[in-house]
């Protein structure tokens, strides 16, 4: 029975090979891209996950509530807080404390190398987290001063293959040992290391113990486990009242985040500098729904197609029945067909995969294949997927036209059956609903993502280069190097800063002037800061709004004077801002000089906050200049030389400013790329449904429009009575897919501070002209089958009768 079941399939795949080679190029296109995007949300949320205790571990938050600040959850904590926790409150199992170093200058023998990722860790470090280091015997010795672990691949580029362990590096005129070789840190991890140094300080390091031990301030990063009974809630309780019995001001809150929610969930998050590869809950749920829609679509082409198809079999049924074929029968042939129809789909889908994936940037640590060798739930998830569209699309023909009466069937009445053209209906309206959502959001998403690289930044970010000095031996000659560099004709200016924007801007405590509390008590604010020459406002194109630019002539500027951004102002309530004071710690009073317009130094999910400007004429972390014509190649190669001239023990390595401020929105890109690409393919998808199904409803009525033919209906009124039932249904789809697709953007827009107006003219004829586009493609579709059947000779058709 199982073998004439086959050969019927095989027969009816063969009979009508149009329609199956639609079906299965449908679907397999469809699952391919369902497996792929899958893939891809499957990876992200397994973030951290390979720790043995990732359920029990959090990261130490601080939702920091003080005046001036708006975006206010940082992960960073008090610096005392990891270790005290861990003392004094007994569902804290352990905790451990973390330093970012970042770019570090190492030098063995007379080479130098550089490490990108080098933290300072506490032994304990290895308690919480499973990072393989060897020997074991490492993470002892690691418990004092001057001891560092390497990952392989830095291990490997110092020393050389299996070499290193207890080879002595020189970092910053210290001598560190190396006790210990750490596997290289997988991809799906929030953190990253290439170094990592022993956080015990020595005798010498008098100022770094104190501030271990203290409570004031946010600096520290920090990680707990819990005991698995303790509740979250009851312990961020505890963190706030041993915090504030320490004296940390009220309006530092303690939090704990889970480890497996670090990676997606920190999106509004600041000071998580250290974090690699952030990922964002919104995109990845975002294309969640954009699989579904396109399995969705893949899936009703399927279904719609297969029942179609099954009318044309009630005869076969009705005989079968005659026979003695019971319904039970009937069922496993139908369910059985479809099911081996979607499983050829699903194979010729994960050959898709295999062919595509090298080109698609799933962020896998191994590859593809060893990725799904290693994740048989992702392969189960995949065939689980696969069968339930089968078990979908069968089980309309299965159960409902193995119940028809035989008689009723012989007779050929099944073609028209109200419940095969309702569900078909409803299936179209579900196909293009999902097609016209998916429209409109990527047409929002891609307006969103060039509104935010677009708009006014209140800088010119073009034409700028820059250089890191972090490194203590660059100090000396870097405001030597900054003159050389102006006096070049091609550079238009060069200047120092602490900092760029798009890089975290450092906080700080200060009282304005007039700021004050019942009592007469002055109220402190927490503010952005940065430092630079006086030259930087003019090489970034910044403009003054009120008063002046620091003087380099003026000995005051440096200790007494301060500029502000026009967000302070409005914040404070200044009317005439130039001329008041701001207090600063220990009692310094400064003086505002000049008020700068706003400009964005941090991504556009974060609203512009009060910002101050302290002038630093001496060396600092950045060099940057900028290029004034189109001689970049020129200009390179002189600010090479002279790099060359100054710093010979330093590699030249530089960055183009507008590259890297660019990459807080290389997520959103990706995003944007990803939506618009599977968009197209939804549509394709459903539009080769619409294809075959246009053509299956065109010859059911060919007799119809050979009737009408004779009486002298033209080929365009054919094609307008084909058509129209079809317009009829996307008209209906469009005004289903007009407020899911609102709400959806909506709650996408929801994460950016600064974002498109969805209610404007032109955004609101974006969902008008969706559903228009949809319609014409239906119309296209539909269109061109119609006309095959309009200019179809009506005596072929009538003859059959």
């Amino acid at each position: 029975m199982l073998r004439n079941y086959l050969l019927v399939a095989l027969r009816g795949l063969f009979r009508n090979r149009s329609a199956s080679i639609i079906n299965i190029a449908g679907l397999s296109i469809g699952l391919a891209s369902f497996i792929l995007i899958l893939i891809y949300v499957y990876n992200e949320s397994g973030y951290d996950r390979f720790h043995q205790k990732a359920d029990r571990l959090f990261r130490f938050t601080t939702v920091d509530e003080a005046l001036g600040v708006s975006s206010n959850n940082v992960a960073i904590t008090n610096p005392r807080m990891p270790a005290a926790a861990r003392e004094e409150i007994s569902e804290v199992i352990n905790a451990t404390r973390m330093s970012q170093q970042g770019r570090m200058r190492m030098e063995y023998g007379n080479e130098v190398f550089y490490s990108e990722d080098a933290k300072y860790v506490e032994r304990n470090f290895f308690d919480l987290f499973d990072f393989r280091v060897a020997p074991q015997a490492a993470i002892q010795e690691f418990h004092q001063p001057r001891k560092l672990i390497l990952t392989e691949t830095m291990a490997q580029t110092i020393f050389g293959p299996g070499q290193g362990l207890h080879e002595i590096l020189n970092i910053n005129d210290d001598d560190w040992e190396v006790v210990g070789i750490m596997e290289d840190v997988r991809e799906n991890s929030h953190l990253a290391f290439d170094v990592m140094l022993s956080m015990y300080p020595t005798e010498a390091d008098s100022s770094f113990t104190q501030y271990m031990q203290s409570w004031q301030g946010l600096g520290m990063i920090g990680y707990a486990e819990l005991d698995s009974r303790a509740s979250e809630e009851s312990v961020e309780q505890q963190l706030r009242e041993l915090a504030w019995s320490n004296d940390v001001p009220e309006f530092w809150v303690a939090q704990l985040q889970p480890l497996t929610d670090i990676h997606l969930g920190s999106t509004d998050i600041l000071f998580d500098y250290y974090h690699v590869n952030k990922g964002d809950r919104v995109y990845v749920y975002s294309l969640t729904a954009v699989a579904v829609f396109i399995l969705l679509i893949a899936a009703f082409n399927f279904m719609n197609l297969s029942t179609a198809k099954s009318s044309t079999r009630a005869k076969e049924v009705g005989i079968r029945k005659v026979m003695g074929g019971s319904r039970r029968n009937l069922i496993g042939q139908h369910l059985g067909e479809s099911i081996v129809l979607v499983l050829l789909s699903a194979l010729i889908a994960i050959i898709l995969v295999m062919l595509v994936s090298p080109l698609v940037s799933l962020g896998l640590p191994d590859g593809l294949p060893a990725y799904l060798a290693s994740n048989p739930v992702l392969i189960g998830y995949i065939l689980i997927s696969a069968l339930v569209i089968g078990l979908l699309a069968g089980i309309y023909p299965a159960f409902i036209l193995s119940g028809f009466n035989t008689a009723v069937i012989l007779r050929g009445k099944f073609s028209s059956s109200n419940k095969g053209i309702g569900l078909r209906k409803a299936l179209v309206i579900m196909q293009f609903t999902a097609s016209i959502v998916l429209i409109i959001g990527t047409v929002f998403v891609f307006r969103q993502v060039s509104y935010i690289k677009n708009k006014d930044l209140g800088f010119s970010k073009d034409q700028i280069v820059s250089f890191q000095m972090n490194d203590p031996g660059m100090g000396e000659q870097m405001i030597a190097f900054r003159d050389r560099l102006q006096d070049y004709d091609d550079i238009e200016s060069a200047a120092i800063s602490n900092n760029m924007p798009g890089s975290t801007f450092g906080r700080t405590g200060l009282t304005p002037e007039g700021a004050v509390q019942e009592g007469d008590d002055s109220e402190t604010w927490i503010v952005s800061v940065m430092s630079f020459d006086h030259n930087y406002l003019g090489m970034m194109d910044m403009n003054i709004a009120e008063g002046r630019n620091f003087n380099h002539e003026s000995e005051s500027d440096q200790n007494n004077s301060v500029i502000v951004n026009e967000a302070f102002v409005r914040e404070v309530g200044w009317d005439d801002p130039v001329g008041k004071t701001v207090t600063m710690g220990n009692n310094q009073e400064r003086t505002v000089v000049g008020v700068v317009k706003d400009f964005h130094f941090a991504s556009m999910k974060h609203s512009i906050e009060p910002l101050i400007m302290l002038y630093n004429p001496g060396p600092s972390g950045f060099l940057s200049f900028r290029i004034k014509g189109d001689e970049v190649k020129n200009v390179m190669g002189t600010a090479e030389t002279l790099w060359g001239e100054f710093y010979p023990d330093f590699p030249f390595e530089y960055q183009f400013f507008d590259e890297e401020f660019d990459q807080m929105y290389r997520s959103d890109e990706q995003f944007s790329t990803l939506v618009v690409s599977f968009t197209w393919l939804a549509i394709f998808i459903a539009c080769m449904g619409l294809f075959g199904l246009s053509a299956y409803m065109a010859d059911q009525r060919r007799k119809e429009v050979g009737v009408r033919k004779v009486l002298g209906s033209s080929v365009g009124q054919v094609i307008m009575l084909l058509s129209r039932e079809f317009m009829i249904l996307i008209l209906i789809a469009m005004v289903i897919a007009w407020p899911i697709a609102y709400y959806a953007i909506s709650a996408w827009l929801g994460e950016f501070e600064y974002r498109i107006d969805l209610l404007s003219a032109t955004n609101i004829f974006v969902f008008v002209a969706a559903g228009i586009t949809a319609m014409l493609i239906g119309l296209l579709t539909v269109g061109f089958q119609s006309r095959a059947a309009a200019l179809v000779n009506p005596v072929n058709a009538l003859k059959e009768e």
